[in-house]
């Protein structure tokens, strides 16, 4: 058995081919290609999107396939682009990007009007959905003509292979519109967002139907028997790979951008947090998810600006230096070092994990991924900033391999996915971890407090 995972990323776009162990057989990464490479808000074309990855999985079917079609494909990638379709499925233009800054305006109006809501598990930004809808309403309306259909762009591929036109329940909850408790749309915030028809939301790992025709179709890399499975947002779809080997585990993405992850069954939804957004969980079919967020990518621009290069310093086999204590970006001097910057960082991601503990996720174990995981100095940092040892997978692409996991269990195949990964745990430097620890409860030690007298331990949030 042979599937296939695409991850449909901002800057990146991959493609894997994975056995029936759950090992990647052939994985590539290219550009994800827009409008105009070098601005920041490039804006994707859907359909020549769709053309990038199929001519990816037609070359990674003929590397590996020995002929054999492919038994299925699953999507996952960015959370909020989307474009509208017709009735044939072509966008009537581009996918504006996540972090395009047009939308502000609409953000702030929707946050203060009575349509807001906590059940919505974020804020509306302008990062939103819902703000890209508002703002399209008022400057671009023929872009949302009658008739036509809103379709995240992660979902685009799989609604042309099969003519199904769908929204993974993931990307539903990355709008701001919808109910991550009830698992339904907030009637009031897409009314006021001027919210385009979407069509039927679809839970990860549900049948969305075959490949018809096309590229795929033609080249023998897909038959008619091909499934196509709804995916959904990276994130969450890499966490819930980690999760097949451990159903609790607490995830650490760490990159320029860093994510932390964790799910809670007792969060109730009563309020936004100002560390974590809150949406659907990719397997559970109870409680939420709980994601955090941060970008440093301009801290390390400004060690890039001094000749310094990060990747040299996470390279070696123990970080130099003394340790420091910096709470926040704005805490880092001017002239801070690649050691004071990775502090900050780590120190941000246990603040999302204290933040996550509130919110009622567990205390797992961690398991560190993402590009900068490979360094065993970086992790025992992580290690002694949190206190806490740190667990390590040997797949270093779980989005990817995670929607193709997606793809075999929409088979109805089980995947024993311990049998192709190595995990290593990388502990805490001691004298490190200990002044870790007293930095952080002096500078947090009362806010910890408060928050844990707040806690109300009696409110379970059951998805009603």
């Amino acid at each position: 058995m042979l599937v296939c995972g695409v991850d449909i990323g901002t800057t990146n776009l991959k493609v894997s081919i994975v056995d029936g162990t759950g090992v990647s057989r052939w994985t590539r990464s290219v550009p994800t290609p827009r409008n105009a490479p070098a601005s920041s808000t490039a804006q994707v074309d859907a359909s020549v999107l769709v053309s990038v990855i199929e001519a990816l999985i037609i070359e990674g079917w003929a590397a590996v396939g020995k002929g054999k079609p492919l038994c299925a494909i699953a999507t996952t990638g960015v959370g909020e682009d989307g474009v509208c379709i017709d009735r044939n499925l072509v966008p009537s233009g581009y996918a504006i990007p996540w972090h395009d800054r047009r939308a502000v305006g609409e953000a702030a109006e929707i946050r203060a009007s009575s349509a807001a809501s906590t059940r919505a598990g974020i804020q509306m930004e302008h990062t939103r959905t819902g703000a890209k809808w508002l703002w399209l309403r008022r400057n671009s309306p023929e872009l949302l003509a009658d008739r036509s259909l809103w379709i995240a762009l992660t979902d685009y591929p799989s609604t042309v292979w099969t003519g199904r036109p769908f929204i993974s329940e993931t990307l539903a909850s990355r709008t701001g519109c919808y109910d991550i408790g009830r698992r339904e749309w907030i009637a009031e915030l897409l009314q006021f967002c001027g919210a385009p028809e979407l069509p039927d939301v679809l839970r990860a790992g549900d049948v969305v139907g075959t490949v018809r025709a096309g590229p795929l179709l033609s080249s023998g890399a897909v038959n008619g028997n091909t499934l196509v499975i709804a995916g959904g947002h990276d994130h969450p779809v890499a966490a819930a790979m980690i999760q097949r080997i451990d159903a609790k585990a607490r995830v650490d993405s760490i990159g320029t951008a860093n994510v932390v992850y964790g799910e809670s069954v007792s969060f109730a939804l009563d309020r936004f947090d100002r560390y974590l957004a809150f949406m659907t969980p990719v397997q559970a079919k109870r409680g939420v998810a709980c994601l955090g967020v941060f970008e440093f990518a301009s801290a390390v621009a400004g060690l890039k600006a001094r000749d310094i290069d990060i990747r040299s310093v996470l390279a070696l086999p123990k970080l130099p230096g003394a340790p420091c204590f910096h709470a926040k970006a704005q805490d880092l001097p001017a002239d801070a070092n690649a050691r004071s910057i990775l502090e900050m960082a780590g120190i941000t991601a246990r603040r999302m994990f204290d933040h996550m503990r509130w919110a009622g996720v567990p205390d797992a174990d961690i398991y560190a991924t993402g590009g900068w995981s490979r360094s065993q100095s970086l992790l025992e940092l992580r290690a002694s900033i949190f206190g806490v040892s740190v667990r390590v997978l040997s797949e270093q692409e779980p989005a990817v391999v995670g929607a193709a996991l997606l793809a075999a269990e929409g088979l109805g195949e089980t995947v024993d996915f311990t049998t192709g990964v190595t995990t290593q745990t990388v502990d805490p430097d001691p004298k490190w971890a200990e002044f870790y620890q007293d930095s952080y409860r002096e500078a947090f030690g009362e806010d910890d407090r408060a928050a844990t007298d707040n806690l109300d331990r009696s409110h379970v949030h059951d998805g009603q």
